[in-house]
């Protein structure tokens, strides 16, 4: 309560000096050092970025590790580029990645990963760079150490014969990459005559981490060697190398169990043989894409968990031989379905029994539990062994598929290796349910690679458009959330709730305290057609950790409870001037938007729609220019825009401190309309240097009262025609074409009227076409003919009425008829 007042008076005493807020905006957090930790102590670590003169707290997303102090450095040359944290990590933290930001009163940083592990950790000496040289250590530590371009450490330790060696590298996983390439590691075990015992460099289980690991042959000193795949590194090649007696299996089987079970698992690969162990399984709420289960001997703990599924389902574990239809491994339910492919070759089938009629999912858990076997799946007929159907990557490398049963009876399903490889840790388990609903919700990026933070202003919003999946359901969804920070709401309108892409925004009000938490915002059906039907999931970001050089997405971190903080306000209010007409397809509407500058301040703001409407594109490079209180964003619908209503908000983005900050405005409606008139252009032609009337059929769509101007657009080049009036009552038009001598020959295919529409005050603007007219040389001359005699001069006719214009049939008639009388010389 009192730190909620105290934010509260300082937002007032900012708001009564009218200035700017003296801190920077937009941090950055580049990294944090040591990159590793040993649970069950306390440490300091040394965190930094760019400005981060007014960070405020490090907000923790794990379990386990609690802040104890934030101290910012006394020396100005380093303030708002590092501080140094102090850190409590429980007994129990789980091994594996810390995942924090850093909290300021303007922004939140991206996300940095600090690693928890069973070891003591100790730090690389240099020069450990040469075989002949390297750093003694001893066995059951964890050291913390950095690759450089071309550059190789060696670390080396004693052992005794039948001792189990095992060298293990967390790096990639630290998801660390600022500089021009990212980290993927070698690792190899040496004895002293420089024969390489084990080496790696992707181990499937730790992804491109990599694990060596040997049973000693004789007492001695053995060297660990560890460097960059292609000798790359760039002085951030940060690695936690961990090396000891420590188990170290590559899979288990089961592969999985139901939450709260007590069941038995063997785990698999480690070079001093199998280990069965029995697990109790936890309750509640589990991230599957990290949970593992802890590995342990009378030598150590493993410094990665062992990665294990959570779910309802019952197991049933291989029994061999199953390498055939008729020989598959029964199950009396439908379930879980677990084993190995063990060597080369190797297949495997499992009976179990189906419904008819009823669609089936079929899921291959390999590479999602790092698993080296790349799966094929296929389900046939238990009876005559007709094919269901089959898969080979769908998600991933891992297999996904879908099949209805025929009939009442029982299916099999198979599972081989890609390449037919095998190998006593190519473990798998195969789940297979009925199909079921599930939704899905992630923010997209408004520009590649950058990842959307909810950083809401006092007083303003903060907005995101989110992706959302539907499986094997239909209708609108909506969000809620039940720990909000205080002062903050979500809107969501409703006219976007059935769409792929919604747009969301998170208001604060003006006395909101700055702060935060992550808070688990909820996807969920709200559909008044379907009462009964509860589904609902997270609002998940993969915040993307490493780019390779070719752009692909080598690593991310999935975050399931979004980061809602409430930042200082801004310097400037914005709001759009809402419509009072609406946009017609094929037409263009100019949104007016405006804002507030505080005294003092006065940079371009930009401003960019936060979603369009279906059909409607807007300009992205509008702005509110310096020494201006409003801009328009220019808008054009298609032709088949869909003729509705939506709500718009408009993002708004400036250079506040140091950095950029953004807020977005509230929504107002936007109409799409049907156009009020449509148009029938005759196909014309025109000679060079001459006139011709065009004519334009109009047909009325909706009434509307006085005159609109209509213009004749996409004319050739020095051809022109005046405007004209149309009214509701107006039939057709006839524009006067006049071409220029020098006006270019040729068809033009894309004349079209843009017609401006009276409506309350504005004019609303369409684009009407097109229309076809092809310019002509003129015809020759005709001969001179004879001379004939003086006839007295006739009387000055009446000038006539405008003949309707001919028909293009007889103006094709009238033309061949003049060539004839041109090179007949008049006859």
């Amino acid at each position: 309560m009192r730190s909620a007042v105290l934010a509260r008076i300082l937002a007032c005493v900012i708001a009564m000096c009218g200035g700017v807020s003296a801190f920077a905006a937009a941090p950055t957090f580049s990294g944090v050092n040591p990159h590793g930790v040993q649970r069950g102590t306390e440490a300091t670590l040394r965190l930094t970025g760019t400005n981060l003169e007014d960070a405020e707290e490090v907000l923790l997303y794990d379990t386990g590790m609690e802040v104890l102090a934030l101290q910012h450095p006394e020396k100005d040359d380093r303030k708002g580029r590092e501080f140094d944290l102090r850190v409590r990590i429980a007994d129990d933290c789980p091994i594996g990645t810390q995942r924090m930001r850093i909290r300021t009163r303007t922004g939140i940083t991206e996300v940095q990963n600090l690693y928890v592990g069973p070891l003591p950790i100790v730090e690389e000496v240099e020069n450990n760079g040469d075989f002949a040289a390297p750093q003694a250590i001893s066995q059951g530590v964890t050291v913390h150490g950095r690759v450089d371009r071309e550059d190789v450490d060696y670390y080396v330790v004693e052992a005794k014969k039948s001792q189990r060696l095992t060298a293990e590298v967390f790096a990639m996983r630290l998801g660390y990459s600022g500089g021009s390439t990212y980290f993927d590691p070698y690792v190899a075990i040496i004895d002293a005559n420089r024969f390489e015992l084990a080496a790696s460099d992707d181990t499937a289980l730790v992804w491109n981490d990599a694990v060596a690991s040997i049973v000693v042959p004789e007492d001695g000193r053995y060297i660990v060697q560890i460097r960059d795949a292609s000798y790359l590194g760039d002085g951030r090649a940060y690695y936690l190398l961990s090396i000891g007696q420590f188990p170290r299996p590559l899979g288990t089987i089961p592969a999985g169990g139901k939450p709260g079970e007590t069941l038995t698992v063997t785990m698999l690969g480690d070079v001093a043989g199998p280990m069965t162990r029995e697990v109790t399984l936890p309750t509640g709420p589990i991230d599957n894409k990290r949970f593992g289960l802890q590995v342990q001997d009378d030598h150590g703990v493993s410094p990665s968990n062992q990665p294990f599924r959570i779910s309802d389902l019952d197991n049933t574990v291989e029994v061999e031989p199953n390498n055939s239809r008729e020989t598959a491994t029964p199950s009396a339910t439908m379930g879980a379905y677990n084993g190995v492919i063990a060597s080369p070759g190797d297949i495997d089938f499992f009976k179990f029994p189906v419904q008819k009629d009823v669609t089936y999912d079929v899921q291959v858990y390999a590479r999602r539990i790092r698993s080296p076997l790349d799966a094929v799946v296929a389900v046939y007929r238990a009876d005559n062994g007709g094919g269901l159907g089959s898969n080979d990557d769908r998600i991933g490398p891992d297999p996904q598929m879908d099949f209805k049963a025929p009939e009442d009876g029982e299916c099999v399903v198979m599972v081989r290796d890609h390449l037919n490889n095998g190998g006593e840790h190519y473990t798998y388990r195969i789940e297979i349910t009925t199909k079921s609903p599930s939704v899905s919700a992630q923010p997209i990026e408004f520009a590649r690679y950058v990842q959307p933070n909810i950083e809401i202003p006092q007083g303003a919003g903060s907005g995101v458009v989110v992706n959302v999946t539907r499986n094997n359901f239909g209708g609108p969804v909506n969000f809620r959330c039940d720990n909000l920070p205080a002062g903050v709401r979500i809107e969501c309108p409703e006219n976007w709730r059935g769409d792929g892409q919604i747009p969301l925004i998170f208001y604060a009000d003006a006395t909101a305290p700055v702060g935060g938490h992550h808070c688990d915002v909820v996807t969920y059906l709200a559909d008044a057609n379907q009462p009964d039907l509860k589904i609902e999931g997270p609002l998940s970001q993969d915040m993307l950790m490493i780019r390779a050089n070719n752009n692909d997405r080598v690593w991310e971190e999935r975050i399931t409870r979004m980061p809602l903080i409430v930042t200082e306000q801004l310097p400037f209010r914005c709001w759009i001037e809402t419509p009072k007409i609406p946009i017609v397809r094929g037409g263009s509407y100019n949104l007016v938007v405006k804002c507030e500058k505080q005294a003092g301040w006065d940079e371009d703001i930009e401003v960019r729609l936060l979603h369009n409407p279906n059909g409607v594109n807007a300009s992205g490079s509008a702005k509110i220019v310096k020494g201006q209180t409003e801009t328009v964003i220019p808008m054009n619908a298609a032709g088949n825009a869909a003729a509705q209503t939506s709500m718009i908000a408009v993002r708004c983005i400036a250079t506040v401190g140091n950095g950029r900050r953004e807020c977005c405005t509230p929504f107002v409606p936007f109409t799409v309309e049907e156009e009020y008139v449509t148009f029938e252009f005759a196909q014309g032609a025109v000679n060079q240097g001459q006139a011709v009337p065009y004519v334009v059929t109009v047909k009325k769509r909706k009434d509307f009262e006085g005159e609109a101007e209509v213009k004749l657009v996409g004319l050739p080049a020095n051809a022109s025609a005046e405007p004209l009036k149309l009214t509701k009552e107006t039939p057709e038009l006839i524009f006067q074409v006049k071409a220029a001598a020098d006006t270019p020959t040729g068809m033009n295919k894309n004349v079209f009227c843009q017609v401006l529409v009276p409506e309350s005050g504005e004019l609303i603007a369409h684009n009407l076409g097109t229309g076809v007219l092809r310019v002509d040389p003129p015809p020759p001359m005709p001969k001179e003919p004879a001379p004939m005699p003086e006839t007295p001069a006739a009387p000055v006719a009446q000038a006539a009425p405008p003949a309707r214009p001919l028909s293009r049939l007889e103006q094709l008639r009238l033309e061949q008829a003049e060539r004839a009388k041109a090179e007949g010389g008049g006859e």
